[in-house]
């Protein structure tokens, strides 16, 4: 067991690394950010050049990158060029309106995705199976940003029901802002969430039924039934147990996603976190801040699939042996 933990992490360390050079070489192919800095309508050559050398632009390449990953050893990503603060406290201050958003998005999906795909796996055939399958097929083909319009549309300009966009109210907890604390942030969340929601709960029915139709046709499902257990006791403690490791793959992988790919989302509804962070620092090249953001979320996304193995080996020790 020691050594899969140390050797997922191992991987992880050097996927990491690359993921950074490739981070690093792209945001430096973007272009200048001396020229988003220093008004280029009044400023001479000789204060773009000094500008560049203030901020280590000047060194080729593999220098920067080299600077990049010892500062990155001590904690240090720099200071935003454009917000003139440290970079790495800067996306601390956005981290949990993003964690909040995909946490509870995953906390609703997980649950009804789950208990749709056992529905609909325990009927095959059935029109309750096919209006799931046909319902599943629609919302995974949806854009985020038509699905995100569709609900800002319906919810907040026919009904009235949500705002349209921001976080709303907040109130403080362990030294954070949440918004889900209070009524008005738990409206101004539930468009957002329920567009980050909806193609995951999609998506975790179509395992989940998959799965179970699986697991139905099992022997050992055969026999529970002919000891007379009852239809719920064979989902929830056999059913449930043996589609779970394709269930949890994918409830880690989406939610790392959405910490890390959750831009659209917060793009169209304004939402101040870490993908909407990453957009308008890209739009200003503003490199500490891509390359602090890029790092971060490739480390949770690295760690969650790490944690995610580790978790088949406690579910099925087979995974464990295999290793």
């Amino acid at each position: 067991m020691t050594n899969v933990i140390l050797g997922r992490f191992l991987q992880a360390f050097l996927l990491l690394l690359v993921m950074s050079l490739i981070g690093f070489i792209g945001i430096h192919s973007a272009g200048n950010p001396v020229y988003n800095i220093v008004n280029v309508e009044t400023a001479s050559a000789e204060d773009i050049r000094e500008a560049t050398i203030a901020l280590g632009l000047d060194q080729p390449l593999w220098v920067q990158y080299a600077r990049f990953l010892e500062n990155v050893g001590t904690g240090n990503f720099g200071t935003s060029y454009i917000y003139h603060l440290p970079a790495f406290g800067l996306l601390l201050s956005k981290l949990p309106a993003t964690f909040e958003l995909a946490f509870l998005a995953m906390l609703l999906a997980a649950p009804i995705g789950t208990g749709l795909g056992l529905l609909a796996g325990r009927h095959p055939g059935s029109v309750l199976d096919g209006l799931i399958l046909r319902s599943s097929v629609f919302a995974l083909s949806i854009p985020s940003f038509w699905l995100s319009m569709l609900l800002i549309l319906v919810g907040a300009i026919f009904t009235g029901w949500f705002p349209s966009g921001g976080r709303g109210e907040t109130s403080s907890l362990l030294g954070q802002n949440w918004s889900f604390l209070t009524l008005d942030g738990l409206r101004h969340l539930a468009l957002p969430v329920l567009a980050l929601a909806i193609p995951n709960i999609a998506l975790i029915a179509r395992l989940a039924r998959s799965g179970t139709v699986e697991v139905e046709r099992l022997d050992f499902t055969r026999f529970c039934r002919a000891k007379g257990l009852s239809p719920s006791r064979i989902r929830l403690r056999h059913t449930l147990p043996n589609i779970s490791i394709p269930i949890v793959t994918i409830v880690g992988l989406q939610f790392g996603g959405m910490l890390a790919f959750a831009v659209v989302v917060e793009s169209i509804f304004a939402w101040p976190g870490i993908g909407k962070l990453l957009i308008d620092s890209i739009q200003l090249l503003d490199r500490p801040v891509v390359m602090a953001t890029l790092t971060f979320v490739s480390a949770v996304f690295v760690l969650l699939n790490a944690l995610v193995d580790i978790t088949y080996s406690i579910l099925d020790p087979r995974v464990r042996v295999s290793a």
